[in-house]
C-alpha cells in the first residue's frame, strides 16, 4: 500500500514529457524584510527536472537595522547587521513554471552574521548561522525563458552566541531559464 502511494505521488509530480521539462535557470531577487526593518538580496542558479519541481542554490544577503524599544521602564536593544547565507531550496509549482500560478518552497541555509557594532554592543562578532525556511509565492512567465516572481519566506535558525535568528524577506525577482 505504501509503495502505491509513493508511485501515485511521483506520477502526479512528473509531467508526461521529462525531456521537454528539464531546464537550468538563473534567479535574482530583492525586497524588504517584513518582521524587522531591513532588506534582502539573493542570486542563484537552479535545475528543474520537471516543469513542477526546481532545485535552487542561492547566495543571499539580508541586512536588518538596529533598533531600541521602550516599554515603560524597560529598554530593549536589537543589534541588527548583515546575514550572509548560502541556501538550498526545493520549489514546487503545481501548475508548472510555464503557467501563472503559485509555488511553495522549503530549504536549508548556512552562513555567517556580522552583528552591528554600536554604543550598546561594542564587540565585533562573527556568528555561524544554520537555519531552515518555508515559504511560497507566485510565478508569472513572460515568455518561454523569462519569468517574474514574488515570494515570502520565514527563515528560522541558530546564530552562534546571539541565539536565534528569524528573518522574513518579501522579495520580487526574475528567472531566466535556458
Amino acid at each position: 500500500m505504501q509503495n502505491s502511494r509513493v508511485l501515485l505521488f511521483l506520477l502526479l509530480l512528473l509531467p508526461p514529457s521529462l525531456a521537454n521539462a528539464q531546464s537550468f535557470g538563473l534567479y535574482g531577487s530583492a525586497g524588504p524584510t517584513i518582521t524587522d526593518a531591513g532588506h534582502s538580496f539573493a542570486a542563484g542558479a537552479g535545475f528543474s527536472p520537471t516543469s513542477r519541481l526546481s532545485f535552487v542554490f542561492s547566495f543571499e544577503r539580508t541586512h536588518l537595522s538596529s533598533r531600541t524599544g521602550h516599554d515603560g521602564n524597560v529598554v530593549s536593544n536589537f543589534r541588527g547587521g548583515p546575514l550572509l547565507l548560502g541556501t538550498g531550496e526545493v520549489r514546487f509549482a503545481p501548475l508548472g513554471h510555464g503557467r501563472v500560478g503559485p509555488f511553495g518552497l522549503a530549504g536549508i541555509a548556512a552562513g555567517v552574521s556580522h552583528p552591528n557594532v554600536n554604543d550598546v554592543f561594542p564587540d565585533r562578532l562573527t556568528n555561524e548561522v544554520r537555519a531552515f525556511f518555508l515559504g511560497g509565492g507566485i510565478n508569472v512567465p513572460l515568455g518561454d525563458r523569462l519569468a517574474v516572481f514574488a515570494d515570502a519566506r520565514m527563515t528560522v535558525g541558530a546564530e552562534g552566541t546571539e541565539g536565534i535568528v528569524a528573518v522574513a524577506p518579501l522579495r520580487a525577482g526574475v528567472t531566466w531559464r535556458f
